[in-house]
């Protein structure tokens, strides 16, 4: 299953993006994945855990259930400068191979993540609108306008898909997208996924739906503006994490500490912090290991169960 922002498109975003957050600093630091330290007891205090969890994952709304990737990550990052936007780009893959995420390293890798810098961002995101609301993710008509306002410095949206356990897959969305434009309409390969159906699971199960639910493409835009000041090493992680998850953004401190705070307004700077967290790790690789064919609930509280878990062995 692929789906891209065709060239045209593409080439109209590029027209609005184009600011260096390092303010002018072309040197970035190497790709290294260090190990960030272990949460304090006072994080891990009462539903800290299942709190960080829930705040972390967005269910789908069709399935509701927690989605994530199955098919390789391979991002693309513009507007900043060349050096920023490949170290960007290495970085996520880099947090995607440390924690277990399926990503694809290859130069030539067919992007399903498009990361744009840019100073006018509610313009790209009219841009995207215009082409197809839908590359903006799963909404009726009714949600458009409120689904494409631009109020936080980081943004993402998502296009998502269900899967039985056959292996059927539909694309999360009440009309059909189209895929690839070179294929014939309707064909298995996927110029068109069917509307408003999806896979059937097991009913007769209370325990596992046998459907899990994906990301297929993700677009997250960047307020440059917003970034002026702050180094390319955080950003970059706070952007692998918002790509590897749909974490919510938060205006206010975490009591178990995340990269998803450098953001929070109403956070103070010392308690922001400067890479992903134990925190972070933990969830993502409990998340990119997890059984997502169960209800909700459950899919949160074995993730919270793995992530209490590895910290107890110091993971």
């Amino acid at each position: 299953m692929s789906v891209t922002i065709p060239a045209a498109v593409f080439g109209a975003l590029l027209s609005f993006v184009g600011a260096s957050v390092a303010a002018g600093d072309e040197s970035v630091p190497e790709v290294i994945v260090a190990a960030p330290r272990p949460p304090t007891a006072q994080e891990l205090v009462g539903d800290a855990v299942p709190n960080f969890v829930k705040s972390h994952s967005t269910p789908s709304r069709v399935l509701d259930q927690l989605t994530r990737w199955r098919n390789p990550v391979c991002p693309r990052a513009t507007g900043l400068t060349d050096a920023e936007d490949r170290f960007v780009t290495a970085r996520i893959l880099a947090v995607a191979a440390a924690v277990g995420a399926p990503h694809d390293e290859s130069p030539k890798c067919k992007p399903n993540v498009f990361i744009f810098f840019a100073l006018e961002p509610e313009k790209l995101v009219q841009v995207l609108l215009k082409e197809d609301s839908r590359l903006l993710g799963f909404h009726y008509a009714t949600e458009t306008k409120r689904l494409a306002v631009f109020n936080h410095p980081v943004q993402g949206w998502y296009v998502t898909s269900t899967r039985n356990w056959k292996g059927l897959e539909k694309m999360d969305d009440p009309l059909p997208l189209p895929m690839d434009p070179d294929a014939p309409p309707f064909s298995q390969g996927g110029a068109q996924l069917f509307a408003g159906k999806v896979p059937p699971g097991d009913p007769g199960s209370r325990l596992e739906n046998y459907a899990s639910s994906q990301v297929v493409f993700a677009t997250v835009i960047a307020d440059a503006s917003k970034l002026k000041g702050m180094t390319i090493g955080p950003i970059s992680d706070y952007l692998a994490m918002l790509t590897l998850t749909q974490a919510r953004f938060s205006n206010s401190c975490t009591q178990l500490s995340t990269i998803m705070d450098l953001m929070a307004s109403g956070c103070p700077g010392d308690k922001r912090p400067d890479q992903v967290t134990a925190g972070d790790l933990a969830y993502l690789r409990a998340l990119y290991s997890a059984d997502l064919e169960r209800p909700v609930e459950l899919e949160r509280s074995n993730i919270a169960n793995a992530m209490l878990k590895a910290f107890r062995q110091g993971h």
